[in-house]
């Protein structure tokens, strides 16, 4: 009778136990698929975007918008911040509704300049200085403005100086195309020098713009026939209204 009793009483202490830990999956697999049913927002293409579009573009042209997405489906690497691809470029084409995952985006100078450059413009490099370059504190992606100065014509033209881009971008400034993760402890100034040198020797000598094929005619003629000057303009800067040019005449005007 004893260990029938014996029996029955750990038959029982089995089953509760059987019990406690079917209710304890449960609870555990029931708290697993509400955790990954719930929205988390990433980044979305809007439509199909080619390679090589910036980051900029596709915040400036909404070609990426934020999207609720069960946890369940949010792909590897998936993207929920603009800040994590800023200065990137397509590496490889996305398609309308993918996701916008980290590995779908590079460096430029991982991925070429060609990919920083914008649908129907040209890249261009002129010669910079501490002075005429901003102090060499100019960085890729800045905004900057472009003015000329041309000395008198062999006709009796009087010098003028004039703006000739109100408003141009700034893809490189010397071989720097943007923050580069790897070599981010080596740059000096912001990226804008290589190691080494003092301070002069460390201001980049040349700038290379993003222009249209008529703007480049301009800045490669106002080059080579007078002095070219940059001046930059604020991260917010919208385009600033046309000068009528300074001459000798006007200049105190």
């Amino acid at each position: 009778m004893k260990s029938k009793v014996v029996i029955l009483v750990l038959a029982l202490v089995m089953g509760a136990l059987a019990t406690f830990f079917a209710i304890r999956y449960l609870n555990s697999a029931t708290q697993r698929l509400e955790a990954e049913a719930q929205p988390v927002e990433v980044l979305v293409a809007a439509e199909d975007i080619p390679r090589g579009m910036s980051a900029e573009e596709l915040i400036e042209k909404e070609l990426i918008v934020i999207r609720e997405i069960p946890r369940m489906y949010v792909s590897s690497g998936a993207v929920s911040s603009v800040a994590s691809i800023q200065g990137q470029v397509v590496s490889s084409p996305l398609s309308e509704g993918e996701q916008v995952t980290l590995t779908r985006f590079q460096y430029p100078a991982q991925a070429g300049l060609s990919f920083g450059v914008p649908e129907g413009f040209v890249a261009v490099s002129i010669p910079s200085d501490a002075v005429k370059g901003v102090a060499g504190l100019l960085k890729p992606n800045d905004t900057v403005m472009v003015a000329a100065t041309f000395k008198p014509g062999p006709s009796g033209e009087e010098a003028l100086t004039k703006i000739l881009l109100p408003k141009a971008r700034v893809l490189a400034v010397g071989s720097s195309v943007g923050v580069e993760v790897a070599d981010e402890e080596d740059t000096v100034g912001g990226g804008l020098a290589d190691r080494g040198g003092n301070d002069q020797e460390q201001v980049a000598s040349t700038v290379t713009l993003a222009l249209t094929p008529a703007d480049l005619e301009k800045l490669v003629f106002a080059e080579e026939q007078g002095s070219v000057w940059l001046a930059l303009l604020p991260a917010t800067a919208t385009e600033l209204p046309a000068t009528a040019g300074r001459s000798l005449a006007s200049v105190y005007k």
